[in-house]
């Protein structure tokens, strides 16, 4: 299977069996996926993977199948393939790709066509306006006049921009040619604000005793200083593959050395060698922190990575095989099926586990939490999180732009959507939703101060 014993198990699978190789049946064909709006031509061992709507065909990616793709299952007809998460993907055979696909590039800077092109892929991939609170009818009616007034790319930008800011969804992000706008000179006043990589350092320093890290420290751990509690810090669901000697672990080489090797790999090898490497440090943390009464696991600035990652890690701290997340993706009417996901401990963990989150706790780290929800010994302290969980569904528009939206739902084990919301926690602490407030707040006249972590030590358990 795809990720080491699978430990994420989907249960849509109609057949156990994982290719190897590419079947030969799966030679020069062609197939429409459900949900995503995207056709896969399959050419010998090469694939071309398309984006299209009624306006446009853009090629997503290409190149070898057997690195991209595992082959789930293959019938006549119809095809499962996993692309290295943990989301199945269905097509139909089809019996060749649009002829807008088999054309070459195609291009059109009418800014009419380029707003119809973009409000359609929302209109029917976009998984959340009634979460969100958008008409997207109305939006069309209020922007369409507009669009007939532009003049500039500039000025379409702009009103793509302003569409954009109205769903406060991190996921959606639109890129624009440096070359549309005039760039600022660097400002020449001293950056003073606080960082992420500080606040992660202060509570080090202050709060654990004799902490180690592991790939420049997208892991920390160590035993709080003034109880028996073991804490883990995570900075990413990603960054774990091991691809940097240890000697350049901490160092300022370590980012380029890791992406010169990450650059040649295939990318389901680098999926693969992500979970190795959590598989290779959690035991090594789980050993060191083992006379610990509890452990405490912190994401609060954690902007997510690979859920398949988030769910490895989640492994390591549950103590029942359990089904806790299912998840569909939007289509043209309505929803894909569902698939369910089941996750089973890497070992027997009843210890009590004390979960941090936070408003900047996002995407792949949310799934962690989504997946917390289902454990009685895992209990949640700080904000609600960011409340996006779906990967990121990257289109493009006639003009050559790229945009991303959010496609999937996620649910927890009830059946419950936390899109918008966030995860809740069972203890509160009003973290601010602005970043540099939420950072700030762990300053005190110039002292840092971790009010959660005070809480847990000075705690009678």
């Amino acid at each position: 299977m795809i990720l080491s014993r699978l430990t994420l198990i989907c249960l849509i699978l109609i057949s156990s069996k994982v290719y190897s190789q590419i079947p030969d049946r799966l030679k020069n064909t062609n197939w429409e996926q459900e949900g995503y709006d995207r056709v896969l031509a399959i050419k010998d061992s090469r694939y071309f993977y398309y984006n299209l709507n009624d306006y446009t065909c853009s090629i997503l990616a290409e190149g070898d199948f057997k690195g991209r793709f595992e082959v789930i299952d293959i019938n006549k007809n119809n095809l499962i393939l996993n692309p290295g998460g943990i989301v199945n993907y269905r097509f139909k055979k089809i019996d060749s790709v649009p002829s807008k696909c088999k054309d070459g590039a195609y291009t059109d800077v009418n800014y009419i066509v380029n707003f119809k092109s973009f409000w359609q892929t929302f209109k029917d991939n976009y998984a959340f306006f009634h979460k969100r609170e958008i008409n997207w009818n109305e939006i069309y009616r209020e922007y369409f006049s507009k669009i007939k007034e532009v003049e500039t790319e500039q000025e379409f930008a702009l009103l793509l921009k302003e569409i954009i800011s109205k769903f406060e969804d991190g996921h959606i992000n639109l890129e624009i040619p440096e070359t549309i706008f005039e760039k600022t000179k660097p400002s020449t006043t001293k950056n003073t604000a606080i960082s992420k990589e500080q606040i992660e350092s202060e509570i080090i320093y202050k709060y654990v005793e004799n902490p180690k890290s592991y790939n420049n420290g997208v892991i920390k751990w160590g035993k709080l200083k003034h109880k028996n509690i073991g804490y883990i810090g995570i900075s990413d669901m990603n960054g774990f593959a091991n691809y940097v000697p240890k000697e350049l672990e901490n160092s300022e080489k370590f980012d380029s050395v890791f992406n010169s090797v990450r650059n040649q790999v295939e990318p389901l090898n680098y999926f693969r060698d992500e979970i190795n490497g959590v598989n290779e440090i959690l035991p090594i943390i789980k050993e060191d922190l083992k006379e610990t009464k509890a452990m405490i696991v912190d994401i609060r600035f954690n902007g997510g990575g690979y859920e398949t990652v988030a769910l490895e890690l989640l492994s390591y701290f549950i103590d029942k095989e359990k089904e806790i997340i299912s998840i569909k993706a939007k289509k043209e009417n309505g929803f894909t099926g569902i698939q369910n996901i089941r996750i089973d401990p890497k070992e027997n963990s009843v210890k009590s586990l004390h979960l941090l989150i936070s408003p900047f706790t996002a995407s792949a780290a949310e799934i962690f939490a989504l997946g917390a929800l289902s454990y009685s010994n895992i209990e949640i302290y700080g904000s609600a999180s960011s409340g996006i969980f779906s990967e990121i569904l990257w289109k493009e528009l006639p003009i050559g732009w790229e945009f991303s939206l959010s496609n999937e739902v996620y649910l927890d084990a009830r059946g419950k959507s936390y899109e918008g919301s966030g995860i809740p926690v069972d203890y509160e602490f009003n973290y601010s939703k602005d970043r540099s407030k939420f950072y700030q707040s762990f300053y005190s006249k110039e002292r840092f101060k971790d009010k959660i972590l005070e809480n847990l030590i000075n705690s009678d358990f």
